[in-house]
């Protein structure tokens, strides 16, 4: 038990160092190039067509991740030709698990 023990408290600083350590900043033609091609991909209409999907089917997603690592049951996913999405799950409608699930979309 003290092992499995160690091992996950082992995993918990590896993960908090990983996302907590500073990094050099990302060299500025990778910063200018990634706006220049997120842009292109909402404003030219042809590319936004198809984008716009991707977009909903990660915010989506986010929800359905979210929902399963806090212990919610997921039931599905619905995506719409209009680019509108839903996810489904059960579980407890209050609490954090529910704010969780929530706000995992937009982030």
């Amino acid at each position: 038990m003290a092992s499995t023990l160690d091992s996950f408290t082992n995993a918990v600083q590896s993960a908090w160092q990983a996302v907590s350590t500073v990094d050099e900043p990302a060299p500025t033609w990778l910063v200018v190039g990634t706006a220049v091609i997120a842009l292109a991909l909402v404003w030219v209409r042809p590319l936004w067509l198809k984008t716009r999907h991707v977009i909903t089917q990660a915010h989506e997603g986010s929800h359905a991740l979210v929902a399963a690592l806090v212990g919610r049951k997921l039931s599905g996913i619905r995506l719409h030709s209009d680019t509108s999405g839903v996810m489904v799950s059960s579980g407890n409608p209050r609490g954090p698990g529910m704010i969780a699930t929530t706000f995992a979309g937009y982030t």
